[in-house]
């Protein structure tokens, strides 16, 4: 944390930089400086002292409040005891360093160019750098990092100024735990990283003394015209003509050409605005290509507009803000630095000057994001991707270019209230952390005040920006409204004159804000997480008493999905049977329904009586027992809508083309669903609480557990979409200008899904079996290649582990709006994400056959935890679903591509691996729990490889085979059950204990 926190050192240099640095050339005192008895060599250690002492200190009050902070936080998560080594260690090594490295860039920059700006943008090129390295590291700090080789790990181990990266790499071994309690020593590339910018610190003091800029660089135009000679001429005596003096629009105009032409010429014809252009290249430039390439493990994205429209708004806006930060200031206050404000305040229109700030504040945004669509051309154009979508490049000047602009404005208004101008750059920056950050979600919760607020959200080739487009714009109309309002009263409080027109620019702008947050704030649903707290509290204290109370099995669903797309919603027409399966009576029935669903209605049907349902947690308690083998049935119906304003739900996503819903989530649930209880352990204390349910043991007693269900679902959808379910299809229709399927599936989990897209279709018959492909008509590339490895797949389950089970394979394309999995498998039916599957760039590199990965693994989970195996919520249940696919993707992969690029494979699931278990732990891969993906996954990949390479595959074959033949539905088999086939296909005893240390041990070596 020291190291990120060392970042903010960046911006408290170049404040003080600009007052420090510059102060005898902003008061003219430089030339006579010298012409006292001091040497140059003392002055610049006096400054560089002064300099490096204010933002070191600086530095220091921050550091001591975030100790402070975090020994008065409250929380699970926060250690017993105080260690003092453990903050003053990383803030020598991290604090002291960074601050000597930063301050000396900066000196070096300001004492050989002279130029303000320049110091900025070296400032900004340092932030940028960091950044970029981070992302090559494998840093926790970036939650979208890819795997990188170790190769690119020690180079940016090496190349990173801040010392992030090079902790990252000598740490990667290292537990969380053990990173709280033990310190990470100083060797290797983080000793070498310290030592090499400490002596690069060092080199950037010496250029700034032998490079020391005792006058400003005159522009050769500036010599023409101070070498050019004037002729003596006889003055003549003319008529004076007396001009006439204009003051209308047109004057008024022309001055605010006047004014914004000083501003651009000092920007555009000085080295500065190529040092802003080369840095927004760069920094851009390379979160383009890191979107692009997808590191060791994945093949490359295809270098689309949407792609790159989404990388440069992700990346751009924080920094433009920041470059509009000094850009302004600048620009405001350089005639008050250059005592030329006098004449320009003596002028009838220099009340001009600010709207000539905003004409080239538009100007420079422009510049900007023609430059940066330009680069985005180019990257196209360079990756032979010429298929150019000028939304996604509209919605980038929507998202950015105009809330930057209002952000501007509001920046204009800062520098013009106040009255000084570093004060006003302080605040200005403030303004940039508060208002441009996620910090602003935090101070104000009401987003309709986010109005500088950049997008980070998706571009879908499917969906476009979706609902997010015009919400955002309603937002910006706001945000004018809003900046508008300011600016007329501030001009009232310059003039104390209040006109006619004032009054109707006033109810102008009301209109604009008033429209526009009412239409951005319609269906607004805020989050108050105490709230949904005090709600879960109430639900565990009243019901979790059922968890020993028998209750109704779900046996079959009928139900009927009307989507609509254009709208962002859908209605539930649901109709369950329940059965009492066990032994006892019931007595009294616990029903859920889901919170993100507006509830409409319910009725149970029991004993010939209707008994209505009205809260979404219902507890019916039955006049007469619902015996043994009895049944009843609920009917519901539930709708949902989605705005904005909100956000959507990645795995709810019903949007204008290309929706997915794991829509069986939502759906009524019978019985105390432990996912509603509060995890975090003080808050539990604080509530009374006592231990959360835990997971159940490995070793727990094994169950028979009769809770698959007979689905029949009828899905809807808009007449120019497809609708698709999951299970077989039994047939097709359209009625009212929409469009209907049926699907039925017998004896699955209670787990279905749905989509509804504009899609094409290819498919092929294969050994009785239909195989078809639902995609966009944008992206076919992959099409093909999909039926021949579905192909390959199909034949290796059914050979080795038995006959598919239902009559068709549909691989169905769904937008980017879902995310959280690159592909997911239902009975008969996968759905796949379109950036991951449909619309990669597997040719630029073959041996990342994703598509073959994910079609092996998700088929391979009809016979491995979708239709056939269902092991119940406990240790290990990971390692017969998972693991078990990761293995068929494995030997899929061999058998398509050779044993030594397989091996590849390995060696990258063994690097993720070992990246991931000191973050995350590492339990042994018998007893994984949920949710610990490196180990059910790359673990368990690696494991499963070993084995086979140990007793052979087909041996392990063998065993998965009897393993799913003794364990089909309804037994809930358990880790130990595989272990005990693969000890019955052991050729002797002596190789059990190797599999023990697969999967049982902790290391996999």
């Amino acid at each position: 944390m020291m190291a990120l926190l060392s970042l903010s050192m960046i911006f408290l240099a170049i404040l003080f930089a600009l007052e420090i640095l510059f102060e005898e050339w902003d008061t003219k005192f430089d030339i006579m400086l010298f012409s006292y008895p001091i040497s140059l060599k003392h002055y610049l250690i006096g400054k560089f002292a002064g300099f490096t002492l204010k933002t070191f200190l600086s530095f220091l009050i921050l550091i001591i409040g975030f100790v402070m902070g975090q020994n008065l936080r409250t929380g699970s998560e926060m250690q017993l005891g105080f260690s003092f080594w453990s903050y003053l260690y990383p803030f020598l090594i991290f604090g002291v360093i960074n601050c000597f490295f930063v301050c000396s860039v900066l000196f070096m920059v300001a004492y050989t160019t002279r130029k303000k700006l320049l110091v900025v943008i070296g400032g900004l090129l340092l932030y940028v750098l960091y950044m970029v390295l981070l992302v090559f590291s494998n840093s926790p700090f970036m939650a979208g990092s890819i795997p990188q080789s170790i190769e690119v790990q020690q180079i940016s181990s090496l190349l990173d100024p801040f010392g992030a990266s090079a902790y990252f790499f000598e740490a990667k071994d290292y537990s969380v735990t053990e990173k709280n309690q033990f310190i990470v020593s100083f060797k290797g590339f983080w000793a070498i990283n310290r030592i090499v910018y400490v002596l690069l610190s060092i080199l950037f003091l010496v250029i700034s003394y032998r490079f020391y800029a005792f006058n400003k660089k005159t522009s050769k135009k500036e010599l023409q015209r101070k070498q050019r000679k004037i002729k003596a001429v006889i003055p003549r005596l003319v008529m004076v003509k007396t001009p006439t003096l204009n003051f209308g629009f047109k004057s008024e105009f022309n001055s605010v050409i006047s004014f914004a032409r000083v501003d651009l010429i000092y920007l555009f014809k000085t080295v500065t605005i190529m040092a802003v252009s080369m840095l927004m290249i760069f920094f851009v430039g390379m979160e383009m290509y890191s979107d692009i390439d997808k590191g060791i493990r994945l093949p490359d994205n295809y270098a689309s507009s949407g792609l790159l429209a989404t990388s440069i708004s992700q990346s751009f806006y924080l920094l433009g803000a920041i470059v509009l930060v000094y850009f302004i200031n600048d620009m405001y206050w350089r005639s008050s630095t250059a005592n030329f404000y006098l004449i320009e305040d003596s002028v009838f229109f220099s009340k001009a000057k600010l709207k000539g700030h905003i004409m080239s504040l538009a100007v420079l945004l422009v510049f900007l994001t023609v430059l940066l669509i330009v680069l985005a051309l180019v990257f196209q154009i360079g990756y032979g991707y010429k298929q150019i979508d000028w939304l996604a490049y509209i919605g980038f000047v929507i998202f950015n270019t105009i809330p930057l602009f209002l952000f501007g404005t509001l920046l204009l208004l800062i520098n013009s209230i106040i009255n000084n101008k570093y004060v006003a750059l302080g605040i200005s920056i403030l303004a940039v952390v508060v208002f441009t950050t996620p910090l602003i979600k935090m101070l104000l919760s009401y987003p309709l005040l986010h109005v500088f607020s950049g997008f980070n959200g998706v571009y879908s080739d499917l969906n476009g920006y979706g609902a997010y487009l015009s919400a955002f714009s309603n937002r910006l109309l706001f945000g004018i409204g809003l900046l508008g309002l300011f600016w007329t009263f501030n001009s009232y409080l310059i003039s104390k004159q209040w006109t006619k027109v004032k009054s109707v620019v006033v109810l102008v702008f009301l209109g604009l804000g008033v429209f526009g947050g009412f239409n951005f704030m319609s269906g607004y649903a805020p989050n108050n997480e105490d709230a949904e707290l005090i709600k879960a509290v109430h639900y565990e204290k009243n019901y979790r008493h059922y968890q020993t109370i028998a209750q109704p099995t779900i046996v079959d669903v009928d139900t009927k999905i009307d989507l609509y797309p254009s709208e962002n919603s859908y209605k539930i027409k649901g109709k369950y049977r329940i059965q009492n399966l066990s032994d006892e009576p019931i007595y009294k029935i616990l029903f859920n329904f889901h919170s993100d669903l507006e509830f409409v209605d319910a009725i149970l049907r029991i004993h010939n009586n209707e008994i209505s349902i009205d809260r979404i947690v219902s507890e019916i308690k039955l006049n007469k027992p619902l015996m043994s083998s009895d049944k009843a049935t609920l009917e519901f119906n539930l709708s949902y809508k989605w705005y904005a304003v909100n956000g959507h739900q990645s795995f709810n996503a019903i949007v204008e083309n290309g929706s997915f819903m794991r829509i069986s989530n939502y759906y009524p649930s019978l019985g105390y669903q432990p996912y509603n209880e509060v995890e975090d352990k003080q808050k539990r204390e604080a509530y009374g609480l006592g231990d959360p349910t835990p997971l159940k043991t490995l070793e727990a007693p094994g169950v028979f557990k009769n809770d698959f269900i007979n689905l029949d679902m009828v899905v809807s959808t808009e007449s120019t979409q497809t609708p698709m379910g999951i299970g077989d299809l039994v047939k097709t229709w359209t009625e009212n200008d929409r469009t209907y399927t049926q699907y039925k599936a017998d004896s699955i989990p209670f787990r279905f899904a749905v989509a509804s897209s504009k899609y094409q279709k290819k498919s092929i018959t294969h050994r009785g079996i239909n195989i078809e492909v639902l995609y966009d008509e944008k992206h076919p590339e992959n099409v093909d290649r999909l039926l021949k490895n579905a192909k390959l797949s199909l034949d290796y389950c059914t050979d080795n582990f038995g006959a598919y089970p239902f009559e068709k394979i549909s691989f169905v394309e769904v937008s980017s709006f879902t995310s959280g999995f690159a592909a997911t498998a239902y009975p008969a039916t996968i759905f796949m994400t379109e950036n991951m599957i449909f619309h990669t760039n597997i040719d630029s590199d073959p041996s990342k056959d994703v598509i073959n990965e994910l079609a092996g693994h998700e088929l391979a989970h009809i016979w491995w935890g979708n239709s056939q195996i269902n092991p119940d919520e406990r240790e290990g249940a990971s390692m017969l679903t998972e693991t078990l696919a990761m293995y068929t993707e494995m030997m899929i992969y061999k058998k398509l591509y050779g044993k030594e690029t397989m091996r590849q494979r390995v060696q990258i699931h063994k690097q993720i691996y070992d990246n991931e278990k000191g973050l995350y732990g590492d339990p042994p891969l018998y007893k994984v729990p949920y949710g610990a993906t490196h180990i059910a996954y790359s673990k368990g990949a690696i494991a499963m490889v070993e084995l086979s390479e140990l007793i052979g595959e087909d041996k392990v074959n063998e065993a998965l085979k009897r393993f799913l033949e003794h364990n089909k539905y309804p037994k809930k088999p358990t880790s130990l059950d595989l272990l005990e086939e693969f000890y019955r296909v052991l050729p002797n005893d002596y190789l059990k204990q190797e599999v023990d240390q697969l999967f049982i041990g902790i290391d996999t070596k």
